[in-house]
């Protein structure tokens, strides 16, 4: 497996798996940027008890990454699917480096960031 150094930018741009998340359904791949979004629309409403995907595990992550507790790069896995090439593992962990770095963290204090072939 190839790592790739990745940056949040283009992280932020990189389609996923997920066509619908968190009750936000759609039809398409949706991007680390579009999920995000979604995530703190929805995260706020939501108690830890109809959280069933674990999806408010971004929260941890990101807590751990700005703190300085999250101590291995981050790996975001990519996969081809019918020639469009979508992230498959590694969606919460991204999302949690987005939002570190969109609340003013530097990515220099950040994990390092990297794709998966």
């Amino acid at each position: 497996m190839a790592l790739q150094p990745i940056s949040a930018v283009e992280l932020a741009e990189t389609p996923t798996l997920f066509s619908s998340f968190m009750g936000s359904v759609g039809r398409t791949p949706r991007t680390f940027s579009q999920l995000l979004a979604i995530y703190r629309e929805r995260s706020s409403a939501m108690t830890a008890e109809q959280d069933l995907a674990d999806d408010l595990r971004v929260e941890r992550f990101r807590d751990d990454m700005a703190d300085r507790r999250w101590r291995d790069d981050v790996i975001i896995r990519i996969g081809e699917f019918d020639g469009r090439v979508l992230v498959i593992d590694g969606i919460h962990r991204g999302l949690a480096y987005l939002a570190c770095v969109e609340a003013g963290v530097s990515p220099e204090r950040l994990p390092r960031l990297h794709i998966a072939r």
